[in-house]
């Protein structure tokens, strides 16, 4: 199902091209996205790496993570039996 809102209405509205669907029981709503998902991340991350300057350094714990990615137990790969 698809619905298509007339430009008149949606000039109307004051809605942009961003906007938040939520369904509730008997109605869909369109609002205006008010949320900013990555809002406040660069300064979060400015505070973690004062905090501890070597945040930002690769993780040893994941240091065989691409030895485990190329182990060829990819479950979309064909295998061969030998």
């Amino acid at each position: 199902m698809a619905v298509r809102l007339p430009k008149t209405l949606l000039a109307m509205s004051g809605l942009s091209s961003t906007v938040e669907l939520e369904a509730k029981k008997g109605q869909i709503i369109i609002k205006r996205q008010m949320r900013q998902p990555r809002k406040g991340w660069a300064k979060q991350i400015e505070q973690v790496v004062k905090t501890d300057p070597n945040a930002l350094q690769p993780d040893p714990e994941l240091s065989d993570w691409e030895a485990s990615a190329a182990d060829g137990l990819d479950p979309n790969e064909k295998h061969q039996s030998v």
